[in-house]
């Protein structure tokens, strides 16, 4: 059993980024944002879902091929673990998942760079903005949870963009 190692999985080659050989999409807040912005202003909920998808089906794909390559993840503890630090290696921020199982439950986000990059950019909003986030969090409980695509509903009841103290989400399986 091989442990996880960081020096060897996070890897580039030119400008592409790759973790455990699959390949990751970074961008700056100024793109992230303007992406979400471009898509809620165009779009409206239409685009908000387009975000939430994206992410979930990117996150549920990619989080299953990881958890199938290092087996030695055997607890969805563990698993869960392994995504909180993933996310913030990945410079999203800082998300806690022990508060959810398979059934649902509650995720705290007391960092983001979503939330960062929009209050720079944008500032205060009057609804709640970190829809990548909510798909980052369906996709990786249905990879840890081996559930399908659209199995999770994830809200998101406070939120920094609006200046709550930390974003907070609340996780419904279906």
């Amino acid at each position: 059993m091989t442990a996880f190692n960081w020096q060897s999985e996070l890897a580039r080659d030119g400008s592409r980024v790759f973790v455990a050989g699959l390949p990751v999409a970074m961008h700056c807040h100024h793109y992230n944002i303007n992406l979400q912005k471009t898509l809620e202003d165009t779009l409206g909920d239409e685009g908000i879902q387009l975000l939430f998808h994206s992410a979930e089906e990117a996150n549920r794909i990619g989080f299953t091929s990881f958890f199938n390559e290092y087996r030695q993840l055997k607890t969805n503890k563990s698993k869960l673990e392994m995504a909180a630090v993933i996310y913030q290696n990945s410079g999203f921020g800082i998300i806690h998942l022990q508060g959810v199982n398979r059934q649902g439950g509650t995720i705290l986000s007391p960092s983001s760079h979503h939330v960062t990059g929009w209050l720079a950019k944008h500032g205060l909003r009057d609804t709640p903005g970190c829809h990548f986030t909510r798909g980052w969090i369906a996709g990786v409980l249905e990879a840890v949870f081996d559930k399908p695509a659209g199995h999770y509903t994830i809200e998101e009841t406070h939120c920094k963009m609006m200046r709550d103290k930390e974003c907070v989400f609340q996780v419904t399986g279906v």
